[in-house]
């Protein structure tokens, strides 16, 4: 009986090895992989003009960090001023010079936001391109992964012989019982 447990353990070992290689257990990200996003990949590999989609996007969202990494910085810095000087009018104890550096803060900050305005418009415009590229990417996605799951389950889908053969046995089973239970 031990002769026989050694190498059943070890076939076992072997079975579960290679389930879990192939049932799509992705180990780096701790889940499933994605398999739209896989098959979509496997595609971009093996056409040029899904590999320049691709790259146009990188190069886009690159293009887009950096524009708005300056914009985010140069609007940082403006407000850290705004606030600073706001915090130095308040100290001015005459109510008149008070009031007069406050109108002064607030006429520049009120140009300094105009001259933003193109910017707003801008990042506004592409906030609204960036979610139709997201979701036209995602439509591309499914277009690419569907035929290809398609072909799977045209040409992988199991036979139902051995099925049919339990469910025949099944009910032989059944009908023993019913005779004895009468």
């Amino acid at each position: 009986m031990k002769k026989f447990l050694k190498p059943a353990a070890f076939v076992a070992v072997i079975l579960v090895t290679l389930i879990v290689l192939t049932s799509g257990i992705d180990k780096r990200s701790g889940g499933y992989k994605d398999l739209v996003d896989e098959f979509y990949e496997q595609a971009v590999k093996q056409n040029s003009n899904l590999k320049s989609i691709e790259e146009g996007i990188d190069a886009f969202y690159k293009k887009r960090e950096d524009a708005l990494e300056k914009y985010n910085s140069f609007t940082a810095y403006n407000s850290r001023y705004y606030a600073d000087a706001r915090s130095h009018a308040n100290t001015i104890p005459d109510a008149t010079t008070k009031q007069r550096a406050a109108e002064l803060v607030n006429k520049s900050e009120a140009a300094y936001l105009t001259k933003l305005s193109n910017w707003q418009s801008s990042i506004t415009s592409l906030n609204s391109k960036e979610r139709e590229l997201k979701s036209l990417h995602e439509l591309l996605k499914l277009m690419i992964a569907t035929p290809v799951i398609e072909n799977y389950q045209q040409n992988n889908l199991p036979g139902n012989s051995k099925l049919n053969e339990a469910n025949g046995d099944l009910q032989q089973l059944i009908e023993k019982i019913k005779a004895i239970t009468r």
